[in-house]
């Protein structure tokens, strides 16, 4: 999932030049991942959490911990098949910038052709490659399992417990690289595919498992060339699952939104050159200070479809009476000004500068990310918050909007299944769509191609383990991952039919 920030200390060894397109991508791409998990972390409650940790903990609160601890202990992870698979997986090395995805892409292919399907691997480059297979059903149209194969690079080779690639399991954790993005829930998909396909009878629905190329750098190798130079396998998409839902918990006991994502603003952006280092200096405060839009007076359908469940989930009373009533809160800019930054993302248009750097081609660069609301223009946005006398005496070139004007539907008997499947899973959580203001993923190219296509995440993980991303030791708890396994399993079968 690309996400739009770029983490601190990164090795300049692991980046590609800035001249290319997909290294635009990369820089752009985590950019905002702190960002949106701090941001989360707020405002489901971090407050409240930081209070419980200036106090013993309740009765409850242990009998909660007693039973988590009951998922683990005494059990032997290491034998568990869904585990061996997902660190054999991880070990194949399919970071970024130079990802072996040909070897990733083997990989999974030799695991369908041993549950007797016929997979195609498909070379697109020296180590870029796409893989898929079908699990053919009455219906020819079928539910795609996407995913894809590169994750981000190792950017902090010190620190690490285990080797960044080694699958290491420690207690109840499994350590690795690319754990969360996406590499457990291929393996989910993986095998809810055997799953349909070793069941011994033809499903309703046919199934495609599509795992591709180069997501995290712009996927022009992967999803994109898929949509343009496989119209046999777009003729069949009839629903696409993949990363990007986004699960709001303190705690496996402390729920406030479980979200699949259905909906994400459209990214371009520019890149600005000169000679003169404190020109683009200036530049980049006066966008710090300025390149933050005015929300817009009407709200688009997509966000408010995502704030009518989600506003009643906030832990402050402040910011549910805010977001269940938006028109009034963008009334009043004192309201709008109490929200978060991720808040009020929903409800404008941003430029996001990067630092100034050296160019490769001499003098200096800075890359600023432009965040569009789904029906923003990228021309009127920019003639507003990037007027010419900003830019007088800069050179500049403008990657286009990428991405879809439109939400996949959330009134579909699909979407309502999906929804069933957390809700029977872990009764008792809300669950609903989600918009993604600070992230994207390839959705937005499915949708773009006409295709219903949702961000859809099984696995209870909590904010604080997810901010591990990139980061040394990464890590996923193993019970949560088995569990979200199952569920998947479960679900694919109820949606093959």
């Amino acid at each position: 999932m690309l996400n739009w920030r770029r983490m601190p200390g990164s090795s300049p060894r692991l980046r590609p030049s800035r001249d290319s397109p997909a290294a635009l991508e990369s820089a752009i791409r985590l950019r905002a991942r702190l960002s949106l998990y701090v941001a989360l972390l707020v405002t489901i409650g971090g407050v409240l959490l930081l209070l419980r940790l200036s106090r013993p903990p309740s009765t409850r609160e242990l009998q909660a911990i007693d039973a988590l601890q009951a998922t683990w202990i005494g059990v032997d992870f290491a034998a568990r098949p869904e585990v061996q698979l997902l660190q054999r997986y991880v070990a194949i090395d399919t970071t970024e910038p130079d990802a072996d995805e040909l070897s990733g892409a083997r990989f999974l292919a030799e695991r369908l052709a041993e549950a007797g399907l016929e997979p195609h691997v498909e070379q697109v480059g020296e180590r870029r490659a796409n893989v898929w297979a079908f699990v053919e059903g009455d219906d020819p149209k079928a539910i795609v399992l996407s995913g894809h194969i590169d994750v981000d690079p190792v950017l902090e080779e010190a620190g690490w417990l285990f080797p960044p690639l080694g699958g290491a399991i420690d207690g109840p954790w499994i350590y690795g690289r690319g754990m969360y993005d996406m590499k457990s829930l291929a393996v989910a998909q993986l095998l809810a595919t055997i799953d349909i396909a070793n069941s011994g009878r033809r499903p309703r629905r046919s199934i495609l498992f599509l795992q591709t190329s180069a997501e995290e750098v712009g996927s022009d190798t992967g999803v994109r060339w898929i949509l343009r130079q496989h119209p046999e396998l777009v003729e069949r998409m009839g629903l696409v699952l993949t990363e990007g839902g986004v699960v709001e918990a303190i705690s496996a006991q402390d729920v406030k939104y479980w979200g699949i994502e259905f909906a994400q603003k459209r990214f371009a952006s520019i890149t600005f050159c000169g000679e003169n280092r404190e020109r683009l200096e200036e530049l980049h405060r006066l966008l710090r200070e300025t390149g933050k839009g005015d929300p817009r007076p009407a709200i688009t359908p997509a966000v408010r479809d995502f704030l009518r469940p989600y506003s009643s989930t906030r832990g402050l009373g402040s910011y549910r009476a805010l977001l269940a009533d938006p028109e009034r809160t963008l009334r009043r800019r004192t309201d709008y000004d109490r929200l978060t930054n991720f808040m009020q993302a929903l409800f404008r248009d941003e430029l996001v500068p990067f630092p100034v750097e050296p160019s490769p081609a001499g003098g200096y660069s800075m890359l600023v990310a432009v965040h569009l609301l789904p029906d923003s223009d990228l021309e009127v946005v920019l003639a507003e918050l990037l007027p010419e006398w900003k830019t007088v005496g800069l050179t500049y070139a403008v990657v286009p909007a990428l991405g879809s004007r439109h939400a996949s539907p959330i009134d579909s008997e699909d979407f309502a299944r999906l929804v069933r499947a957390i809700e029977d899973g872990h009764p008792g959580v809300t669950v609903g769509p989600y918009f993604l203001p600070w992230a994207a993923t390839d959705s937005r190219f499915y949708r773009e191609a006409g295709i219903p296509s949702y961000g859809f995440s099984p696995f209870l993980l909590t904010v604080t383990e997810t901010m591990q991303i990139s980061r040394p030791n990464e890590r996923m708890q193993l019970p949560g991952y088995l569990r979200g396994v199952a569920l998947y399993r479960k679900l694919i079968r109820e949606l093959a039919g």
